[in-house]
């Protein structure tokens, strides 16, 4: 009997620890899960071309470095001057991109066709992109600090306030938008495609991205916030574009966008009303430069022309 009494003593603590330790294990992996989420899909992909550079439209440009405001991060960039021109343009692509991809390699034909249209040009990589210091994504929270970095470096060069513009595309637009409602010397905005918060985009696209269930998205932003100090959900330019005004902005995007919905632009300009708008169809996200390169070059040289200092 002592025996047996004994035996179902220790069948209770084994259970008892059965118990205790399976929970906890299965917690331990649920984390895991999300930290190496959170360490993989934060990580910007390099996209860069060598060759692609604004010589191939004969024009002269000067490869540039630059700290990102508060150095945290080292920016690499082209400046392309137009000569006799007092105004220019900050140009900042989107996620994966760099200054020689976005617009499917098409950017730097976007920049010939600016500066032709009597701006400088700054076209630079954001952090963790191109030849930009390594950083992981934090969908324009510290990105805006590469664009004040590169406006602070016009302004080194003599540009004087409000004679510098900003066109952001995607990831960039959400950059562009933090960087110019932070930074009243900025004169004017583009932005493309941008979203006008980040959270319900990641919600939308997270399963196709990380191949996981919606159950493991809370720990991998759970760790993004640990491992990385920041909130991706508190990435919201809807929040912060009406800072903006007076200064003008023009929100630039595609009824047929299926990764950024239109309605994040349309939520755009109901938070700044003063804003103009250009809305298309038919293109694909941050592609409404490629379906009709003409059209759009001049909407952003006269909306430049109509609202930079000279």
């Amino acid at each position: 009997m002592k025996t047996q009494a004994r035996a179902r003593d220790r069948a209770r603590r084994i259970l008892k620890w059965v118990m205790v330790v399976i929970p906890l294990l299965c917690v331990s992996a649920y984390l895991a899960v999300g930290a190496i989420s959170a360490e993989t899909l934060t990580k910007p992909r390099r996209d860069f071309s060598t060759g692609d550079t604004p010589s191939r439209f004969n024009l002269a440009y000067q490869d540039v470095r630059f700290p990102a405001r508060g150095g945290d991060a080292e920016i690499a960039g082209w400046f392309i001057p137009r000569d006799g021109s007092k105004r220019a343009l900050v140009l900042v692509h989107g996620k994966d991109c760099s200054r020689t991809s976005e617009f499917h390699g098409k950017f730097s034909d976007l920049a010939a066709a600016l500066q032709r249209g009597g701006f400088s040009i700054l076209m630079i990589d954001l952090r963790g992109h191109g030849q930009s210091s390594d950083a992981h994504y934090s969908f324009g929270l510290n990105e805006r600090r590469d664009v004040e970095g590169a406006v602070d470096w016009l302004r080194s060069q003599g540009f004087q306030p409000e004679s510098v513009g900003v066109l952001g595309v995607s990831l960039g637009a959400a950059s562009s938008i933090g960087a110019v409602a932070d930074n009243p010397s900025i004169g004017a905005l583009v932005e493309d495609s941008g979203f006008a918060s980040i959270c319900p985009i990641i919600q939308q696209q997270w399963s196709s991205a990380s191949g996981l269930p919606d159950i493991f998205l809370p720990p991998t932003l759970f760790a993004v916030r640990l491992m990385f100090g920041y909130d991706l959900c508190a990435s919201r330019p809807v929040d912060e574009i009406g800072r903006i005004a007076p200064r003008p902005v023009l929100i630039i995007h595609s009824t047929s966008d299926a990764l950024v919905p239109v309605a994040n632009a349309m939520q755009l300009k109901a938070a700044a009303p003063f804003a103009e708008t250009w809305i298309v169809t038919g293109s694909e996200h941050a592609r409404i430069y490629n379906s009709d390169p003409a059209t759009y070059s001049q909407k952003v040289i006269d909306f430049f022309e109509r609202n930079l200092k000279k």
